[in-house]
């Protein structure tokens, strides 16, 4: 794929490789690193509207950004036009410019709130969503599914309302909610929507290696890619798409990740939060079994840190 700057609105992004907004993975910590590894734009984990309306510290600190807010995107989710806008509009948000509209996250818990890809059975509700939010003066983006079920095409119909509502980008997950986050994506639906805006339209979905990505640009013409499990898989996908070395291994990486979440959870809640990135970290690497097992049990960061240091 060609790597290039890209408008996000009023916003310059320095290259068309997006880091996917995902619940429990793109914490601070993680976003920082894959900014500092060459990704162009990251995006919170999910972060409720009515949550932050309300006061919930949890949806606050889902926002920390710290110096890399410039070039960090909020992701908002909720079914209530004016708590979408009160939310765009709140201090919180205050020094982000661009927030997406989740309608493309498949969990019951979201669906059955209205939520999330449950967005994609109301055209008209959700196209008031986005026409209030650009309303706050953010710059608005939408990220969307190809549908409900198999067989589903509503890409590019949604695609188009996003941008005649005030959408400055639309990110097309290639699949259906019922495919959750397997099987193959759904180039056409992607193509279509790309075809039907002049916005730029962002493809995810099923990336893992360079070769995926190309094949997803040449199949869509998209304008970028959203990385999802692929970087939680391999942080340094991104430097292999910029063809560039990365600035650091995968201790390094782990090490600096897991100091970050301490510095901000505590030793014991980041090394049980740290846990379900280990499988991942570790893949691919060989005689590693009884060192993963170990890591697995303990709830203390400094603790892990000595052993990764012992054993890597």
């Amino acid at each position: 794929m060609q790597i290039n700057g890209l408008a996000v609105g009023n916003t310059q992004v320095k290259n068309n490789i997006f880091l996917a907004p995902m619940a429990g993975y793109t914490d601070y910590g993680f976003r920082k690193l894959l900014l500092e590894l060459g990704v162009g734009l990251v995006f919170t984990e999910l972060v409720s509207a009515k949550g932050l309306i309300y006061g919930g510290n949890g949806s606050k600190e889902l926002l920390y950004s710290g110096d890399d807010i410039e070039n960090t995107a909020v992701q908002l989710f909720g079914a209530d036009a004016d708590f979408m806008r009160k939310a765009c509009e709140s201090q919180d948000l205050k020094d982000f410019k661009i927030v997406d509209i989740n309608m493309g996250c498949p969990v019951p818990k979201v669906y059955k709130n209205g939520e999330g890809s449950a967005l994609l059975n109301d055209i008209l509700k959700a196209e008031r969503i986005v026409s209030e939010c650009v309303k706050s003066g953010k710059t608005i983006t939408v990220k969307i599914r190809t549908g409900q079920k198999a067989g589903d095409d509503i890409a590019q119909e949604f695609a188009k309302m996003a941008e005649n509502a005030g959408a400055s980008l639309v990110t097309v997950h290639g699949r259906v909610r019922e495919a959750y986050y397997s099987g193959k994506p759904d180039y056409n639906a992607i193509y279509k929507a790309k075809r039907a805006v002049k916005i730029p339209v962002i493809a995810n979905g099923g990336i893992f290696t360079v070769e995926d990505a190309n094949i997803m640009i040449d199949r869509t013409g998209a304008d970028g890619v959203m990385l999802a499990r692929g970087a939680v898989c391999n942080p340094f996908l991104v430097c292999e798409l910029l063809n560039k070395n990365p600035n650091m291994d995968i201790k390094t990486f782990m090490i600096r990740h897991l100091n970050l979440m301490a510095n901000r959870l505590g030793k014991t809640r980041s090394a049980l939060e740290f846990r379900k990135f280990i499988p991942n970290y570790f893949k691919g690497m060989i005689g590693v079994k009884e060192l993963k097992t170990t890591l697995l049990s303990m709830d203390d960061s400094d603790k892990i840190i000595e052993l990764l240091n012992k054993n890597l």
